[in-house]
């Protein structure tokens, strides 16, 4: 029996201007994330017992308070094994924080021979003062988001239960402010074949 392998799954991110009135306008390209490890687990959960508390249930935005803006982030590297201990490791930092996002819409489009080409295209959205960690996140604080994470909201209450299904950092280029006048708005597409 063939297993299914990171090959028959691949996602793409972009970023998206927020403004009040909900209008979301793209701001980068599609790029590639990876696709981690956890990404079986939370699978298995949803296909093996039907338990839709590991569906997807939102993003985690990784996001730095820079001292000055335009200052650059070099965001850092990981691998397939990241967990949320990384985000939780966060705490110890002096500028870097995360938001922890539900899903704003969740759209599933189906193409191709057979249904071969299924795709599930996630949007959420920055949202609220203050990271996880309590670090300001606004505007006044120079706050650019530089990566995000796709994650299984098991608890809705209690992030200590969240499962990573992947990970995606921006070029320099297209780290994103937090704008005085709109939120940042990530559009992840998970295309399975």
């Amino acid at each position: 029996m063939d297993g299914l392998s990171l090959k028959d799954i691949r996602g793409k991110v972009r970023a998206h201007r927020v403004d009040s009135a909900q209008l979301w306008t793209p701001v980068t390209v599609l790029r590639p994330n990876l696709v981690l490890y956890q990404w079986a687990q939370i699978t298995a959960k949803m296909l093996a017992t039907g338990d839709s508390r590991y569906r997807l249930g939102g993003m985690y935005l990784e996001f730095e308070n820079l001292a000055s803006p335009g200052d650059s982030i070099s965001p850092p590297s990981f691998e397939r094994d990241r967990t949320i201990e990384y985000y939780d490791d966060l705490a110890g930092n002096a500028t870097r924080d995360y938001l922890r996002v539900p899903m704003t819409a969740i759209q599933t489009l189906s193409s191709g021979d057979g249904l071969s080409q299924n795709e599930l295209v996630c949007f959420a959205r920055s949202s609220g003062l203050s990271g996880v960690h309590g670090k300001s996140f606004s505007y006044a604080s120079n706050s650019v988001i530089y990566g995000a994470s796709l994650a299984a909201f098991v608890d809705a209450t209690d992030s200590t239960q969240d499962l990573l299904f992947s990970c995606f950092y921006f070029e320099t280029a297209d780290q994103q402010p937090k704008l005085a006048t709109s939120q940042v708005g990530l559009e992840w597409q998970i295309t399975l074949e």
